[in-house]
């Protein structure tokens, strides 16, 4: 690792390292044990929606102001984990910086870290590392929910933007390597693209309009065996030798894009669609609409439609489809020549659910053969992590990480001790385990777990000598080792109280006027002039009152957005307000039922989809009562409980009258502070009808009217039952969230802002 690494690439960390948090979050002192020479021991504890809320351990001298040399971090939470170099290191990263585990010298370096204590700090972004760990892309944040697609090199630092208006994600960046690294595909302006990243570290790399593959996005094209991609253009298959991409980026318009090997039975979608193929190109796993399964048999290069060996539909009556991960059996023929030959490969789907009756997500593994037979279940926990050679696979679920061969499904070795957060794989039997108290090196072959850093640390205290030492929660004791940033557990005992006061200072928690805080930490120096001041002074600066917004969702007759809307609002622990059409409760039962157990609020979007504001009809205020109070029957017919009283017309299309009708039943009509943008579909756009907007132009549409009215309430699309968008907002509605919180507001009921304004 360079020097000038570690100078250049962290200077700019800061910007991507995370996404922002809600300024209304709460920040805690504890602790404030000082030692003679004016070093103070204290914790900072975060209560952040959508993230655990943890401790970090800091020491401090003092005499020191924190403007000019920020507190020496001691603990390292792990919120996500990546492996460097090789596996030479271990990156782990949180809302204070990113620390770098040396697997050789095992050692903790903070490479960079905050200035300041982030107010504003919330779920890490995620990074895309190469196979070999020497290059890595992440979105770098410039709008609430795009920014600028970048390549990293580990080695020089340097680095290249891809696409400068690439959408956000809190949970993967659109990206996929070659399997050594080597060549990286991209999308750009739909369009897909590659690069080799060494050729770009080096400034040989040809322009990016000789590199391109073809229309699509990144879910039109996919690796087999490192060194064939997969190309689907419409409904041609398409494989392209690695080595042959250049002259295909070249020449394309001459020779065409690749050799066809079949042909689907429909044109491939690459906003809905996805698709995986075999490491030996002998079948290929067609994914519609995220959740329609199709396998198909290669057997030839032909432009003839493909055989299907099996299709399967998602059909689950009791949850809904959240994320699909596919696994190809390892033990296949992996030779570069051995194509179509043999057993069509019959791969293994990951399915992550959302129970309709939980509020907690289930993972469930399925062989994708004729009746899509059920492997394996696990409650309460995410895909899972693959080693390397993805011969296994770890899933962690509470305290508990369990390894599976992913031959057979078998548990192969299994865990437990304290809440598991994140976790890496080195190689097929070493993991690096991020947890709750602390971050493991988990060694199966030898099963043994070796400490290596707390997460976490309680009743820190400095030693007689000078050392500092802590507890975690387990009943042990742990001393610091400065030079190696490490943890190692001691016999020293911390059962003593904490020492506020030297003969210098005295230090203290107290209280605050700042909202973002639950208190401040306090000094009083003791000689010369005695004075008493906040450690960090913006954490006793006077706040106002917080602005508040509202997040409103509309189910007109389609509930494609409805589980990842449910699955956001429990992760972030925020109230949304739903709004019911008859027309979705007729379709969807089922999901209705679902909304009704959730917790949120339901209310009326009327019996039918039909605009009330028409030249056909004559919307009369008997209409108006009769069509809420059918909307009334058949929510309580699918669900037994009843609708509340508010309600707003479909679409927003009203009168005075319209309004009037409903309040003389007994209903409060609800009006948005904005347009429903995410209604408006490509179709309607091309006819120039209306004006379509992608999702980040929509996020940051609805961020304006936000700030600009002090608040307000925003709508959101459970789906679009006609026509179609390339993106949908409730696709990203975490981002959505971040920026209302980022931003300064609380997210409340739709009912609360009503009230307010009454």
């Amino acid at each position: 690792m360079k020097v000038k690494f570690r100078t250049y690439f962290f200077s700019f960390f800061l910007i991507v390292l995370t996404a922002e948090a809600p300024v209304f979050a709460g920040i805690q002192f504890g602790g404030g044990d000082i030692n003679k020479n004016d070093d103070v021991l204290f914790t900072v504890r975060h209560t952040i929606p959508g993230l655990c809320s943890y401790r970090t351990l800091f020491t401090i001298n003092v005499k020191d102001s924190p403007s000019k040399h920020f507190p020496q971090i001691l603990t390292c939470y792990p919120e996500q984990m990546e492996v460097l170099d090789g596996g030479k290191l271990i990156q782990i990263r949180n809302r204070y910086g990113t620390a770098h585990f040396s697997t050789e010298k095992r050692t903790v370096v903070w490479n960079r870290t905050v200035s300041a204590i982030p107010e504003t700090s919330c779920r890490t972004a995620p990074f895309s590392v190469s196979g070999n760990g020497k290059w890595f892309c992440f979105v770098d944040k410039k709008n609430y929910a795009s920014g600028a697609l970048t390549l990293c090199s580990i080695e020089s630092g340097r680095q290249f933007v891809l696409d400068e208006n690439a959408l956000l994600s809190n949970t993967t960046v659109l990206v996929k390597w070659q399997d050594g690294g080597q060549i990286l595909l991209y999308e750009k302006n739909g369009t897909v693209y590659f690069c080799n990243p060494e050729a770009m570290d080096k400034g040989t790399e040809v322009s990016e309009e000789y590199r391109k593959i073809g229309k699509g996005s990144v879910e039109s094209v996919n690796w087999a065996n490192g060194k064939y991609l997969i190309y689907i253009d419409g409904d041609i298959v398409y494989r392209i030798n690695s080595k042959e991409l250049y002259t295909l980026g070249l020449y394309s318009g001459i020779i065409g894009k690749g050799t066809t090997i079949g042909r689907l039975p429909n044109r491939f979608s690459p906003q809905k669609d996805s698709f995986s193929v075999s490491r030996n190109l002998s079948s290929l796993l067609l994914i519609q609409n995220k959740k329609n399964f199709t396998l198909f048999r290669l057997n030839g290069t032909s432009c003839n439609y493909l055989e299907a060996v099996s299709t399967k539909s998602y059909t689950d009556n009791n949850a809904s489809l959240l994320e699909t991960a596919v696994i190809w059996p390892e033990s296949e023929s992996s030779a570069a020549n051995d194509f179509f030959s043999g057993e069509t490969a019959v791969p293994f789907v990951c399915l992550k659910t959302l129970p309709h009756k939980k509020k907690t997500a289930a993972v469930s593994v399925y062989k994708m053969d004729g009746k899509l037979s059920s492997v394996l279940e696990i409650e309460n926990t995410d895909i899972p992590s693959f080693s390397p050679d993805r011969t296994k696979c770890a899933f962690f679920s509470g305290s508990t990480a369990s390894v599976y061969d992913t031959s057979e499904w078998k548990k192969i070795n299994e865990i437990t001790g304290e809440k598991i957060v994140s976790l890496v794989w080195t190689d097929a039997d070493t993991l690096y385990l991020g947890g709750d108290k602390t971050i493991r090196k988990w060694m199966m072959n030898v099963q043994s777990a070796e400490i290596i850093m707390l997460s976490q640390a309680a009743n820190a205290k400095w030693s007689g000598t000078g050392e500092i030492t802590a507890e975690n929660g387990t009943g042990k004791t742990y001393i610091y080792n400065r030079p190696a940033g490490t943890w190692s557990e001691t016999a020293v005992s911390t059962a003593r109280e904490i020492i506020s006061r030297n003969e210098n200072y005295r230090v203290f928690c107290g209280e605050t006027p700042n909202a973002r805080y639950e208190n401040a930490l306090y000094v009083r120096s003791l000689k010369e002039k005695p004075a008493t001041n906040a450690v960090f002074a913006e954490s006793i600066k006077k706040t106002t009152a917080p602005k508040t917004a509202a997040l409103l969702f509309d189910a007109y007759d389609n509930a494609d957005g409805l589980a990842q809307i449910l699955y956001e609002l429990t992760l972030y622990g925020i109230p949304g307000t739903f709004f019911l059409n008859g027309e979705f409760i007729r379709r969807y039962p089922n999901e209705t039922s679902q909304l009704a157990l959730s917790g949120h609020e339901c209310a009326s979007l009327f019996f039918s989809t039909t605009a009330l504001v028409s030249e056909d009809f004559i919307m009369n205020e008997e209409f108006i009562r009769r069509g809420l109070a059918r909307n009334e029957d058949e929510f309580f017919s699918a669900t037994g409980k009843e609708l509340s009283l508010l309600w707003h017309a479909p679409y927003y299309k009203k009168t005075e009258d319209v309004v009037a009708a409903g309040k003389k039943a007994g209903y409060s009509y609800v009006d948005t502070s904005v347009h429903s943008y995410d209604t408006v579909t490509l179709e309607e756009a091309a006819t120039c009808s209306a004006q379509y907007f992608t999702t980040a132009e929509i996020i940051d549409i609805y961020m304006k009217t936000l700030l600009e009215n002090g608040g307000g309430i925003i709508p959101v699309t459970a789906g679009i039952a006609d026509g179609s968008r390339k993106t949908y907002v409730y696709d990203s509605l975490d981002l959505l969230i971040n920026a209302i919180l980022d931003e300064g507001f609380q997210i409340v009921p739709v009912r609360t802002l009503i009230q307010k304004a009454e």
